[in-house]
């Protein structure tokens, strides 16, 4: 199977996964389950690891999911991500170095109009 074959099939799949939970358990979504993911071709692929850019093992290069962290506590989040008057989503990089991978995949993401799926956090796990 060719490469971007994959990742659209990973993506589309985990679109239909969300589509799914989502009448499962309403809007709010459990740590566990997304967590625990969807099974692709025999591979279990999550949708959200500890890092806030997460591209699991079976995609190549571009990340599957992006997190916002949620205020806890009246504690700052770790990144001021923030939703424009417009209504787009600035995400802020990873830490500060513009090279890192993880940065790398979300600028890659941009300039092919790669779908992420974004998790607004509410509260803790």
């Amino acid at each position: 199977m060719v490469v971007g074959d994959v990742d659209r099939k990973v993506r589309l799949r985990a679109f239909q996964f969300l589509d799914d939970q989502t009448r499962a358990w309403g809007d709010v979504l459990p740590w566990r389950v997304l967590h625990a993911g969807f099974d692709f071709e025999g591979r279990r692929v999550p949708l959200v690891s500890q890092q806030g850019i997460f591209k699991p093992a079976v995609l190549p290069a571009v990340p599957l999911s992006i997190r916002t962290a949620p205020i806890i506590g009246g504690h700052t989040p770790p990144y001021e991500d923030e939703v424009t008057p417009d209504g787009l989503l600035r995400y802020r990089y990873r830490g500060t170095d513009v090279t890192h991978r993880e940065n790398a995949g979300l600028r890659q993401a941009m300039a092919e109009s790669t779908p992420l799926v974004h998790f607004q956090g509410i509260t803790k796990g």
